[in-house]
C-alpha cells in the first residue's frame, strides 16, 4: 500500500513539473527576445574556436640541426640556449674543425643534406656550394629595407643568382700584428713600414740585433693559409690572380712572382721560420705568443687573441698593429673571410630555422662574438661600438685594413686551387722550385682546373 502510494505520489510531481514547463513556455514575456539572440550568437563562437586545432602545430617544439665551423667565443651555445628557452625549440650544433669542415659540407651537401636545417658557408666557397642548388633563397630574412644595417660586400658575397642564401654571421680578414718589445729592442719604429721591401728591412735589423729568434713565421700547412701567406701578400702588392673569366693573369703582373721570392729570400736569410711550411696559421699564432717571431701575419681572430688570451699568447698588453705593407702606390691589401649560414632546401623546419639565424645575428649576439670571440661583426652599426673598441686594442686599425681587403675570387674549382697554391708555396720554401718555377708550374695548374 506504502509503494502504491509512493509511485502515485511520483507521477503526481512529474505531471506537475511538465504543467508548469509547458506553461512557461507559452507565457508570452520578452524571453523570445533573448531566444532569438541565443540561436544567433551560438554560431559565431563557432568560427572563434575551429583555427585552435591548427594553431598547435606551430607552438609544437621542435629541433633543429645544424654543421658550423669551431664556437669561437661559445656565440653558437650561448645562443642556441637562450633561443631554445625563449622559443621552445632546439638547436643540435655538430662543431667541425677548420681543417675538415669543408670536405664535410661537400659529402654532406652531395649525400642529400644529412638531416640538417642550417649549414655553415665560408666565403671562400660560396659559388662551389651555391651552384648546387642545395639552399633555400632567404631573402625574407633580411627584408630590403633593412639591408642598410648590414656589410653591403658581405651581403653582395652571399647573394648568388639574385636570391640571398646566407644570413652574414660575421667578417674578418688578414691582419699584420707585431711584438712590441722585439721592436723596441731591434729600433724598429713599426710606422716606417710602409711596403715590403720596409718589412724586408725590419726583419735584417731584427735578425741583426738578435731581437727575435725569427722575425716572421709564414703558415703554409693548408689551402686556408693562403689568407696569411702568398694570398694576401700578392693583394697587398696590388696583383691580381686571375681575370674575370677565371684565366691566370699572375704571370704577367709579376707581384706572385715577387711574393714567392720574398719566401725564398726569408728562409735563405734566415729571416723566416722554415718551420712554418708545416705550420698552420693556430700554429704560428702559438709561436708568435711566446716571443719567437717579430710579425705575425694572421686572421682577426688569432691577432686579436694574441694579445688578450693566455691560452694561446704569453706576451699579453704588447701586441701591436700596422696594415699590411704594400707596393709602390697600393698602400695595402689582404683578403677577407666572413662566415654565412644558409637553410638547406632538405630542411623539414625552415621557418625555425630562420627564426634561429635571426636570433643569431641580431646585435647583440654580433656584440658578443666580436667581444668574446674575435669576430668582426656583418652589422653596419658595431663598427663604432664603443664596447667593442675597449674590448679590443687597436681595433680601429684592424677595422680600418678591411677598408683594404677584397674577397678571393669565387669559381667552383678555387678550393682545389688554394691545395695548388699551398704545393707551390711549400716547394719555394723548402727550395724544391725556384720562385719562376712555382709560378709556372701553377699557371698550368690553373689551366687544368679550369678546363675540367
Amino acid at each position: 500500500m506504502k509503494r502504491t502510494f509512493s509511485i502515485s505520489l511520483f507521477i503526481l510531481v512529474v505531471f506537475a513539473l511538465l504543467v508548469s514547463a509547458c506553461g512557461t513556455e507559452a507565457t508570452p514575456t520578452a524571453e523570445p527576445t533573448q531566444a532569438v539572440v541565443e540561436p544567433t550568437e551560438a554560431p559565431t563562437e563557432v568560427p572563434a574556436e575551429a583555427p585552435a586545432p591548427t594553431e598547435a602545430p606551430v607552438a609544437e617544439p621542435v629541433t633543429i640541426r645544424a654543421l658550423i665551423r669551431p664556437d669561437e667565443g661559445g656565440n653558437v651555445a650561448k645562443y642556441a640556449a637562450q633561443f631554445e628557452q625563449e622559443t621552445g625549440n632546439k638547436v643540435a650544433v655538430d662543431f667541425v674543425g677548420w681543417a675538415e669542415i669543408h670536405d664535410k659540407t661537400v659529402t654532406t651537401l652531395a649525400s642529400g643534406g644529412g638531416g640538417y636545417d642550417i649549414d655553415f658557408i665560408p666565403s671562400a666557397n660560396v659559388v662551389e656550394f651555391a651552384s648546387g642548388g642545395w639552399f633555400e633563397p632567404i631573402d625574407d630574412v633580411i627584408p630590403a629595407d633593412q639591408r642598410d644595417q648590414w656589410l653591403q660586400t658581405v651581403l653582395d658575397l652571399y647573394t648568388y643568382e639574385g636570391s640571398l642564401i646566407a644570413n652574414p654571421w660575421y667578417s674578418g680578414g688578414a691582419h699584420m700584428a707585431y711584438n712590441k718589445d722585439i721592436l723596441t729592442t731591434a729600433g724598429v719604429d713599426p710606422a716606417s713600414i710602409k711596403t715590403w721591401d720596409d718589412f724586408m728591412n725590419a726583419c735584417k735589423t731584427i735578425k741583426e740585433t738578435g731581437a727575435a729568434e725569427f722575425c716572421f713565421s709564414p703558415s703554409a700547412k693548408y689551402p686556408g693559409e693562403f689568407y696569411y701567406n702568398v694570398g694576401s701578400i700578392v693583394a697587398a702588392m696590388g696583383g691580381e690572380f686571375f681575370d674575370a673569366d677565371g684565366n691566370p693573369v699572375f704571370q704577367d703582373d709579376g707581384m706572385t712572382l715577387k711574393a714567392f721570392q720574398l719566401m725564398k729570400d726569408g728562409i735563405d736569410n734566415g729571416y723566416f721560420d722554415p718551420a712554418g711550411v708545416a705550420l698552420d696559421d693556430y700554429e704560428t699564432l702559438i709561436e708568435f705568443g711566446t716571443g719567437k717571431t717579430a710579425f705575425l701575419l694572421d686572421s682577426t681572430w688569432s691577432v686579436t687573441n694574441a694579445n688578450r688570451n693566455p691560452d694561446v699568447s704569453q706576451i699579453l698588453d704588447k701586441v701591436g698593429y700596422i696594415l699590411i705593407p704594400g707596393e709602390g702606390s697600393q698602400t695595402s691589401g689582404g683578403y677577407l673571410y666572413a662566415g654565412g649560414l644558409g637553410i638547406l632546401k632538405t630542411s623539414e623546419n625552415k621557418e625555425v630555422a630562420k627564426q634561429f639565424l635571426q636570433y643569431l645575428t641580431q646585435e647583440e649576439a654580433q656584440k658578443q662574438h666580436a667581444i668574446d670571440g674575435a669576430n668582426m661583426p656583418t652589422r653596419v652599426a658595431l663598427f663604432k661600438d664603443a664596447d667593442i673598441a675597449t674590448a679590443w686594442a687597436g681595433f680601429e686599425t684592424l677595422a680600418d685594413q678591411l677598408n683594404y681587403g677584397k674577397f678571393p675570387p669565387q669559381f667552383t674549382w678555387f678550393e682545389e686551387w688554394r691545395r695548388s697554391l699551398a704545393t707551390a708555396t711549400q716547394e719555394v720554401m723548402t727550395a724544391t722550385k725556384t720562385p719562376e718555377e712555382a709560378v709556372q708550374w701553377l699557371v698550368d695548374e690553373t689551366n687544368r682546373l679550369k678546363a675540367q
